[in-house]
């Protein structure tokens, strides 16, 4: 009986000195080059956890059919993606998009009963129109189970799951469409000075639609006590627009003669400028391409934008045919 205590105390003893010579983290990396100009936009679709499951996930294969929950803003800090697969390989866990660094995203990957790891994508610009992505993942190992990981390789087990993410994300992203000042037709104008009346905020992406049906309702009931009348059509002024954070600082607006005075509302005004049009055609939250036509635009003509500020032509109650939705698309520079 002694015998068997001795060799048991022997095998515990052995088993602790393995977890002291154990890892107490493990570090997994892959990367690859992909050819794109824009590190924001890039960032954004690292962050976008609904176009990882849907675009690249290596494991989004192995099981179609798994249980997804989305929860959050895409791309604000504290939105999640949680799965739930019958299948091993995949499992059930919960990915959390952190926050942006200048050069990374940052991520919370939390696997059923085994605690947090962190995961990163580092992106640096290789030249003009490439970018290397480096996908990573530390995750911290208890202090009993820091012996197996001396018999067994995490980089080997996961590291081909990266290579195949990597090479699903470089083929969607360079089979998008590439913005640029010749996708669309960018026309220089003259702006006179100009006066608005609106409503102010900032907030994220997924509500602007409810803040401009607010809006524009308590304009016109500003307007309608004044007597006056509006010029054209409901407009919203941009002043910062942050695609990392989908946030944007903006104010609905009518544009009005000037000298009009109205109560209630905020008055906005625009000096005499040089300004660029596109005429926008579709959906309002499909005109990002228009957006980096512009950013080209100016970019080849050595311009800075001062104000952006987009005038919807069509009413979406009556016309509900979105490609004959016009958006002209207004950037004051100098």
């Amino acid at each position: 009986m002694k015998k068997i205590l001795y060799v048991l105390v022997g095998l515990v003893a052995v088993y602790l000195i393995l977890c002291i010579a154990g890892p107490s983290t493990v570090k997994v990396e892959r990367s690859i080059d992909i050819k794109t100009s824009s590190v924001e936009d890039l960032q954004h679709k690292l962050a976008d956890l609904k176009f990882f499951h849907d675009k690249w996930s290596p494991w989004t294969r192995r099981d179609p059919n798994m249980k997804t929950t989305y929860t959050g803003v895409c791309c604000e800090p504290g939105s999640s993606y949680a799965w739930e697969s019958e299948k091993d390989s995949v499992g059930k866990g919960t990915m959390t998009f952190n926050k942006f660094t200048t050069d990374s995203v940052l991520i919370t990957l939390t696997f059923d009963g085994m605690g947090d790891s962190k995961v990163y994508y580092i992106t640096k610009p290789s030249d003009n129109e490439t970018i290397n992505v480096t996908w990573g993942m530390i995750f911290d190992i208890g202090f009993f189970g820091r012996a197996p990981m001396l018999f067994m390789s995490m980089d080997k087990m996961i590291g081909p799951d990266y290579e195949t993410g990597l090479a699903n994300l470089k083929k969607e992203i360079e089979s998008m469409p590439v913005a640029t000042a010749n996708n669309y037709e960018v026309k220089e104008l003259n702006w006179e000075a100009k006066t608005f009346y609106g409503v102010k905020d900032k907030l994220s992406f997924d509500k602007i639609g409810a803040f401009f049906g607010t809006s524009y309702g308590k304009i016109g009931e500003a307007l309608g006590k004044a007597k006056a009348q509006p010029i054209g059509m409901p407009k919203a002024i941009y002043f910062t627009f942050d695609e990392k954070t989908m946030v944007t600082d903006l104010a609905a607006v009518m544009e009005v003669a000037n000298g009009t005075k109205l109560e209630g509302v905020e008055k906005f005004e625009t000096p005499a400028s040089k300004v660029l049009l596109i005429e926008y055609f579709g959906a309002y939250d499909k005109s990002a391409n228009a957006h980096y036509a512009m950013d080209a635009y100016m970019k080849e003509k050595g311009l800075t934008q001062t104000f952006v500020l987009e005038e919807y032509a069509n009413d979406p109650m009556t016309e509900k045919d979105t490609a004959k939705w016009q958006t002209n698309i207004f950037y004051l520079v100098k």
